[in-house]
């Protein structure tokens, strides 16, 4: 704007300056002189004044037109701006501040959208976490509770006699080994994940074929569930850099679930492993058709301690697990999502950069 203005002040000045030697070379000049014979110079002086004149009110013009322009072009935006700071203030930071043109006005209002934009943005992702704190919270201890309670009644059955021959006693010991494992898996989960999110975790990547490597988990998974029905579709030779350890926990997990939530009706889970390249990616479909999970629960799946429903929350689990996977495979610069079938049962799809093949 400011570069607009002083634009229009050099092209005035210029008019200005144009017409008044115009003026006053006609009332010099020797040939209009003598035309004009004795009244020459009374006519020039007349010329004279009127070119004066004409100065002095180009020149008013000009600043009366400059000044208004600039008013309204400052003016305006200021009060908006004002208008988006008091918003701001009073705690809407989804006011928006729209200012048109190409001035200097325009890159302030732009910055300050910004500036809104990631107040508003830090804002929310502190309320989130501050949520998903006191969420996690409540879970570790629902989670932790009912082991804790199970364990201090046997102890207690044990201590008072309740449990009063050998075969009871070792049943009450089992079941306090078998809950203190599982206190002992959460505590472990919880770690691996907060290592997870801060990146604290370093990774052990190598040049691995990835269709050989589904391969071997799968077989080793279904050696201890001989009722799994498992096929398998691998291409060969796609290779990828991975930490085998860390993508066979995140295969068991999604192997394990897949048999976890079959459905009452099935002597066995139906798991169905598929790997194809897709562009720059490889990618893995691990397809199944068990109780599946309601369209409304998908975006949730892989938040911490989210169960899916209540049929689905009774087959135990810490809830960390695709949490864990979703935070592995990020950090092998992959994707993972899931998808239900319409038949009946879940897909669960990861993407991974893709070296060869």
């Amino acid at each position: 704007m400011i570069t607009n203005n002083i634009t229009a002040i050099l092209v005035f000045n210029a008019i200005t300056i144009t017409l008044g030697f115009l003026l006053f070379w006609f009332t010099a000049s020797p040939y209009i002189a003598e035309r004009l014979g004795e009244n020459a110079k009374n006519i020039a002086a007349w010329y004279f004044i009127l070119g004066g004149v004409v100065v002095v009110a180009l020149t008013g013009i000009e600043a009366v037109w400059v000044i208004s322009v600039t008013v309204r072009h400052v003016t305006g935006p200021l009060q908006r701006l004002k208008r988006a700071a008091s918003e701001i203030r009073d705690g809407n930071l989804d006011y928006e501040l729209v200012v048109t043109g190409h001035d200097e006005f325009t890159e302030l209002a732009a910055s300050f959208e910004q500036m809104r934009i990631r107040l508003r943005d830090s804002i929310y992702l502190h309320e989130k976490s501050e949520t998903d704190r006191k969420s996690m919270m409540a879970s570790v201890t629902h989670d932790l509770k009912t082991p804790i309670t199970s364990i201090i009644g046997y102890s207690e059955g044990i201590y008072d006699g309740v449990a009063d021959t050998p075969e009871k006693i070792r049943e009450y010991a089992a079941v306090i080994c078998k809950k203190a494992r599982s206190l002992q898996s959460l505590a472990d989960d919880l770690s691996l994940l907060s290592r997870l999110e801060n990146v604290q975790l370093p990774l052990d990547k190598r040049n691995e074929d990835i269709g050989s490597f589904v391969s071997e988990i799968a077989l080793e998974f279904a050696q201890n569930e001989p009722e799994l029905k498992l096929t398998t579709n691998l291409e060969p030779g796609l290779t990828a850099f991975i930490d085998r350890e860390k993508m066979a926990r995140v295969l068991f997990n999604l192997f394990q679930n897949s048999v976890k939530y079959k459905r009452p009706e099935q002597s066995g889970a139906e798991l169905s492993l598929k790997l194809t390249r897709q562009g720059g990616d490889i990618l893995l479909t691990v397809s199944d058709n068990g109780m599946g999970i309601a369209q409304k629960d998908l975006p949730h799946v892989f938040e911490q301690f989210y169960r899916a429903d209540a049929s689905r929350g009774q087959q135990g689990g810490s809830g960390l697990g695709l949490a864990i996977s979703r935070q592995i495979v990020h950090l092998h610069g992959g994707k993972i999502w899931i998808i239900a079938n319409p038949s009946g049962g879940i897909t669960i799809n990861i993407t991974l950069p893709v070296i060869s093949g």
